[in-house]
């Protein structure tokens, strides 16, 4: 192996440089990994856009991957060199006041990873220990890595329980989330799935998972389009992926009486949202939110994707070379695909 590796490092709003690095011995607890595959991702866009708030540049970009173990730190007994693998970009310790109480997502002392656009990369500790999976052979590496993204799908679709034969509207539709939630909301029995996006193209791939409805939001009033089809109530369910302070609170004007919304998207610290308290009080509305997941809800999403449970092919559109890696999340923005996997080693 040369003592050099070619990573994309993020310096900025907009600006990321392909450099050659050395490539990272792992200490104890750590693995090495070749990265095979490594998906772009909304989060990787919002980074892209504005900067992450727990990584300050510059710093190896991308979080999703799929790879082969080349190194192993000393400790290490589950993983050797050779097995391929993947891992959540999260870990909880397991012992502070939020794990004892299951809610390691939310734990003090949480481990992220971040450096998946290189040829390797370092899995940390905790990581390895609590939410690093082996990948059956039957599993491609771009499946796999799809491992983060349905970790959060999970938990929310746990947080909201859907019931049979429920209407839920999903906000944002046509992104790898809101893809995923399609697949796990029909799984559940839900009666009716309403998509609710922009990208023609993305919004046909929710069609072709499933979704019962497709409203395009530039060309129709979503909120009436909702209202047209449950009665003039509105959804049972509104599931938010956008992340925008207007579909934040346009979800709470979507949903029913005594109806459910799970703020998804994320939004910049600071931003104030307003809704109608009368609205969400007397109309007994609950407003739900969630921050990534468990090391259970991880266990959970990597059986789903071995299984076949979640269909994460169609989630993938194109492959590019690390050289590429801007024009991967400017495809992604354009919303010309759902994601796209960069291949360090082509």
């Amino acid at each position: 192996m040369t003592e050099k590796m070619r990573a994309v490092v993020y310096l900025g709003p907009e600006q990321v440089e392909l450099r050659s690095l050395p490539i990272p011995k792992p200490l104890d607890g750590e693995l090495l990994v070749k990265v095979r595959a490594a998906p772009t991702c909304g989060t990787d866009v919002k980074t892209y856009r504005r900067g992450h708030p727990k990584f300050p540049p510059p710093f190896i970009f991308g979080h999703e991957f799929g790879g082969d173990v080349v190194a192993v730190g000393k400790g290490v007994v589950a993983f050797r060199e050779g097995m391929r693998v993947t891992a959540n970009v999260f870990a909880e310790c397991g012992e502070c006041f939020f794990c004892k109480r299951g809610q390691g997502n939310l734990c003090v002392n949480l481990v992220y990873n971040f450096g998946a656009f290189a040829e390797y990369m370092i899995v940390p500790a905790s990581i390895v220990q609590r939410t690093t999976f082996e990948i059956p052979p039957h599993v491609p590496y771009a499946h796999a890595a799809l491992l983060e993204p349905l970790v959060t799908v999970v938990h929310g679709w746990h947080k909201v329980a859907i019931r049979s034969g429920e209407t839920v509207a999903v906000i944002g539709a046509g992104g790898p989330i809101s893809l995923m939630f399609i697949q796990l909301l029909l799984r559940s029995g839900a009666g009716q799935v309403i998509a609710i996006g922009h990208s023609p193209a993305r919004l046909a791939v929710a069609g072709q998972l499933g979704a019962t409805h497709l409203i395009n939001a530039k060309e129709q009033d979503a909120l009436m389009a909702v209202r047209e089809l449950t009665q003039g109530f509105g959804a049972d369910v509104v599931i938010e992926c956008a992340g925008t302070k207007s579909t934040w609170e346009s979800s709470v004007e979507t949903v029913r009486r005594g109806g459910r919304v799970l703020w998804f998207g994320g939004l910049p610290g600071d931003t104030k949202v307003e809704i109608d308290a009368a609205r969400v009080h007397y109309g007994e509305i609950d407003l739900f939110n969630m921050h990534g997941g468990t090391a259970e809800d991880a266990r959970e999403a990597f059986d789903q994707i071995v299984s076949g449970v979640m269909n994460v092919a169609p989630l993938l559109n194109g492959e590019f070379p690390l050289e590429s890696v801007e024009l991967a999340l400017q495809k992604m923005i354009a919303g010309e695909v759902v994601k796209t996997v960069i291949r360090p080693d082509s």
